[in-house]
């Protein structure tokens, strides 16, 4: 058949069509054969390399004129259509056949087949652009997987390595080619292939890939960003979880490590896997991959997203170069991911991670807070504590019982241990980042420490002591006076908050700036210079009397 210079019958792409499916139906539309087709386009001087990738201008002209329909709605039928989000094509050449090595070293890019959703197919013959896109994983539409392999053949889906065109046309068989010939092809009907049933998570994370590539911004780590930063964020950050998920111990993390072991084994070289440049091909372990980073990336800060990541960075393996350096060398540091790997490598976090997976031996129940003093008292921290760490001691002792907290299988972060002892989360925060930085003893052995100090404390309820001082402050005074007549006479009885916070400091062991004597106001210099005084004026019978005077009646 002859062709003129426009095709007799005009067919515009589908929403999302890729290249290569518009011209198959479009050749079928015509009367043409897929070779016919290719052969004209051929013969008005367009070069049909990288021609799903990203065709010359001139072949896009050319494909324009032949169909009568806008260059733009063929560009955006085309691979390209998604550089700046998903891929970056920079020195791609179509007059260049070896200008592609520059793309393909960057990793996760298109190679020759693609996948499909079946259902998809189904209902329209039309195959997708994005479904070539290796970040992409599932349809959301019927919130199903897609499937990367026929299973007629079991090759991937248009694994033609000498014509971009299937010579089947538009029809919903595979179309691969068996052997030599132009009739051997994969007869097999891509609309059976059964599919599976997509998890909520990944459909989650797909949304949010749709969104990037349609350029939308996306929140990560409680701040909305680039959809391109989104992307290369997801996509860098899966690919570190891959090389930790090959070590010991990641299968306890999640359940998809296991199935990676196997595609790991089809993987040559020297180094192993290389995640980096070429992702799992089963589109299920893919999803469940970036799904986990995903699950990451959303949390609603930093704090929450690196405590996330923390167990998995613990998997690093021992070398020379250390912890940070093989993370590094594994992936691409973005900026997002940075901040991320070393707030899950920092000591508190590696710490709380020990208390939170490592009982001490012989301990079969749960730690009870309330026999747990907000503090760990004086003596204790003399004979368990002193040396375990450069920061003060009314720090470690604070840190020793958050620590104490920790190990409670309820209690995931600092600031819920702080509020498992009645005191505000922020402290509990605060005090564990200033007081791991310092530490001079590893987590084994501070959790020793501290367990060993824990049994030398006097054993009673303290969050009932703390409630007993509480309930002095509302009533009067006259415990206050009796107390000082006796024993500390001439004391001033305006003085009464002071031994309320003595009783509060030394009696239930609690934190001196949420005594109940500064009525929920955090003590300034000067009342903690005043209480100094006072507390460092008392001998050993007026100390033991203030402390007995806590149970006589108000």
């Amino acid at each position: 058949m002859t062709i003129a210079s426009a095709l007799p019958i005009s067919v515009t792409p589908r929403d999302g069509e890729s290249i290569e499916s518009w011209l198959e139906h479009l050749a079928d539309a015509n009367g043409l054969t897929t070779a016919q087709l290719l052969t004209h386009l051929r013969s008005r001087g367009a070069n049909t390399r990288y021609l799903t990738l990203a065709p010359a201008p001139a072949t896009i002209a050319a494909l324009a004129a032949l169909a009568r329909i806008p260059e733009q709605t063929i560009t955006a039928a085309t691979v390209s259509a998604f550089d700046g989000t998903a891929l970056d094509l920079t020195g791609l050449d179509p007059d260049d056949r070896h200008s592609y090595r520059q793309v393909a070293a960057r990793g996760w890019t298109p190679a020759h087949g693609t996948q499909i959703c079946p259902t998809c197919l189904a209902e329209d013959g039309a195959w997708r652009t994005c479904w070539r896109l290796l970040i992409v994983t599932a349809c959301t539409r019927h919130r199903t997987l897609l499937v990367a392999e026929c299973p007629g053949c079991n090759r991937p889906f248009r694994d033609q390595r000498y014509s971009h065109l299937r010579r089947v046309g538009a029809a919903t068989v595979c179309g691969n080619p068996l052997a030599a010939g132009p009739t051997s092809q994969c007869q097999h009907d891509l609309t059976t292939i059964s599919v599976e049933i997509a998890d909520e998570e990944v459909l989650a994370m797909q949304t949010r890939v749709e969104d990037a590539l349609s350029r939308n911004a996306v929140v990560v780590l409680g701040g909305r960003v680039d959809g391109a930063m989104y992307l290369a964020d997801l996509r860098h950050l899966a690919i570190l979880l891959l090389h930790l998920a090959s070590q010991p111990g990641a299968r306890r993390l999640a359940t998809w490590p296991a199935r990676l072991a196997a595609e790991a084994q089809r993987r040559t070289g020297d180094r192993g896997p290389r995640w980096g440049l070429r992702p799992p091909e089963d589109p299920g372990l893919r999803a469940e991959t970036l799904a986990t980073a995903d699950a990451i990336l959303k949390a609603p800060d930093l704090e929450a997203a690196a405590a996330a990541l923390m167990p998995w960075t613990e998997l690093t393996p021992p070398t020379n170069e250390g912890p940070l350096g093989w993370l590094a060398d594994r992936t691409v540091m973005t900026p997002t991911l940075t901040r991320l790997v070393l707030s899950a490598r920092s000591g508190h976090r590696r710490l709380s991670h020990h208390l939170d997976t490592h009982p001490p031996s012989g301990v079969a129940m749960k730690i009870n807070h309330k026999v747990v003093p907000q503090v760990i008292p004086h003596q204790q921290y003399t004979e368990h504590l002193a040396g375990a760490s450069e920061s003060g001691e009314e720090t470690v002792r604070l840190f020793a019982s958050l620590s104490l907290a920790r190990m409670h299988p309820d209690v995931t972060t600092w600031a819920a241990a702080a509020e498992a002892l009645g005191m505000p989360g922020p402290m509990g925060t605060r005090c564990a980042r200033a007081c791991t930085r310092t530490m001079l003893i590893a987590a084994p052995d501070w959790q020793d420490r501290i367990w060993a100090a824990i049994q030398d404390v006097d054993r009673r309820d303290y969050r009932a002591t703390e409630a007993k001082i509480e309930h002095r402050r509302h009533l009067t005074s006259r415990w206050f006076q009796e107390w000082a007549r006796q024993y500390r006479p001439g004391t001033r009885y305006t003085s009464s908050p002071y031994g309320l916070t003595w009783q509060w400091v030394h009696v239930a062991h609690a934190h001196i700036d949420i005594s109940p004597a500064w009525g929920g106001k955090t003590p300034t210099a000067k009342d903690r210079a005043l209480y100094r005084l006072f507390e460092n004026s008392l001998d050993d019978q007026q100390q033991l009397e203030l402390a007995y005077a806590l149970h006589k009646r108000a």
